[in-house]
This record gives structure tokens, sequence and C-alpha cells, in this order.
């Protein structure tokens, strides 16, 4: 990432951005193919954290704070990918946020276009925990 942030320069993030949509997108497929539901808010929660597990194996530490059919929220307190960039000694505000949210909206919306996610904390924006809220579009 901060190699090709560097050769490339402050496109990197406009270039970057389709490249996490799409994987967003795949998160439908994975979902479909394993059989996991999607139909409201708790499942698309429930159906993410699983194919994220299998994706990036077991770092992932999540805990659900509120839980319905219309509105789930969820708290991560650990995260592989943050971790990762502070071993290498990266700014995660500047190598994962842009990405992690940009992925997570579009796996979401693309499990069910129903619904969205709203993101209103973030570890690598310094908070102790990412707060995530999907919830029924209005």
């Amino acid at each position: 990432d901060i190699a090709f942030r560097e050769a490339i320069g402050e496109k990197y993030d406009e270039i970057e951005r389709p490249i996490y949509l799409e994987a967003g997108k795949e998160v439908k497929n994975l979902a479909s193919a394993l059989g996991l539901p999607t139909g409201n808010a708790r499942d698309i929660y429930e159906s993410f954290w699983i194919i994220g597990t299998i994706l990036n194996g077991p770092e992932f530490k999540a805990e659900t704070t509120e839980e319905g059919d219309d509105r789930t929220v969820g708290e991560v307190t650990q995260c592989p990918m943050l971790n990762r960039a502070v071993e290498m000694g990266f700014d995660p505000q500047v190598v994962v946020l842009t990405a992690c949210q940009t992925y997570h909206k579009s796996a979401v919306e693309n499990l069910n276009p129903g619904f969205t996610l709203q993101v209103n904390k973030s570890m690598c924006s310094g908070d102790p925990y990412c707060e995530k809220v999907i919830e029924r579009r209005k």
C-alpha cells in the first residue's frame, strides 16, 4: 500500500476505492454460496461476520450491542488489518480506514440493497472500537 501510495500520490485513494467496492460485491456471492441469510439487519450482520472470519481469520473480535430486524449495531474491538498496519509502523488512518469503510459499506449494501451501513466510530481514527450500524434504508 505505502509503495503504491508513494508512487501514485494523491490519486491512490481514487484508484483503490473501486477495488474495495468490487470486493464488497463479492461478499454477496460468498453469502449465496454458503446459504447465509441476508433478509434483515441481524442476518446481514451475522452473515458478514461469518464471511469476515473466513476471509481474515479469527483475529476479528466484535460484539452486538443492539440487535433487531431493521437495525443492528456492532462494536469491533480487534481487527487484523489495523493490527498489521500498526505492526508495520503504518498510520492506519492512511492505509486502512478508507479501504475498510468502502469495503464494509459495499458488502452490506450488496448483501441486501434495502440496508445501509453507518460507521460511527473507528479504531483507525483513534476510537477504542469501531461502531458499525446496519439499518434499513429510509
